[in-house]
């Protein structure tokens, strides 16, 4: 399990590069439109995880400022990194 969960945020850091270079670099023709929706679209999927953990689990998890980085960059595979504290 904890090579998935390596393997995923490698995974996840890949896909983060490559959406965020698409602001300094943009893609030829309709890509650029293309990966700013999927970048949007992946801040804002993220934004919402991480407000559901807040609500959800505010009094049995206390996030640190790099926890919630960190979720908000690797979403569910940093949570289940960390899903023992929430017992």
């Amino acid at each position: 399990m904890n090579y998935f969960l390596t393997f995923a945020k490698i995974v996840m850091l890949l896909i983060w590069v490559l959406l965020l270079s698409n602001l300094f670099f943009p893609f030829p023709g309709k890509a650029e439109i293309v990966f700013y929706l999927l970048l949007g679209f992946m801040i804002f999927m993220h934004l919402i995880q991480l407000l559901m953990i807040y609500g959800a689990f505010s009094e049995k998890l206390k996030l640190t400022k790099s926890e919630a980085l960190q979720i908000f960059i690797f979403g569910v595979f940093k949570l289940w990194q960390i899903k023992e504290r929430i017992k």
